[in-house]
């Protein structure tokens, strides 16, 4: 016991009022690094609350964008049948015509052009190029998705 009372007199000794820089009764935290550390924590939570609503407008918004996508491709697929098949105007397709909107997947979509580019009357094999673009409005305005062009070559003669 008394070889621990020795060393509690050599701390004492050491830092006088109970802490290293510390004098009187001062302890703890002052009321600028409490601000400080609230200011960087509410900076944090800030970004995750954002994050977070940005991932939920994600996350509504992706079904929507797939059917889209899919009525978009469902147009492509239709005009390679008509291509192949030689029917004239291949941009009143049997899915959805380009002035109405039509309803695909329970949404309303609206095609808002279907680009032909014709095939060379020159050419051993005929090709046609076709780009679709598809709008809708969503939760944050209207959006559309527009497809890569596919590059269509009659099957048969």
């Amino acid at each position: 016991m008394k070889n621990i009372d020795m060393e509690a007199q050599a701390i004492n000794r050491r830092f006088p009022h109970g802490s290293a820089g510390r004098s009187g009764s001062q302890s703890g935290f002052t009321l600028i690094e409490v601000m400080i550390a609230m200011l960087i924590l509410s900076l944090g939570l800030l970004s995750v609350a954002s994050a977070f609503a940005q991932g939920m407008l994600i996350l509504v918004n992706t079904p929507t964008q797939l059917a889209a996508k899919e009525l978009a491709y469902a147009i492509v697929d239709d005009i390679i049948v008509r291509y192949d098949a030689g029917i004239d105007n291949l941009a009143q397709t049997t899915v959805c015509s380009i002035p109405e909107s039509c309803i695909w997947n329970g949404r309303t979509f609206s095609v808002d052009s279907i680009t032909l580019v014709p095939p060379d009357p020159t050419a051993a094999d005929p090709e046609i190029d076709v780009t679709v673009t598809v709008t809708w409005t969503g939760s944050v305005g209207n959006r559309s998705y527009t497809t890569p062009t596919v590059n269509i070559k009659r099957l048969s003669n």
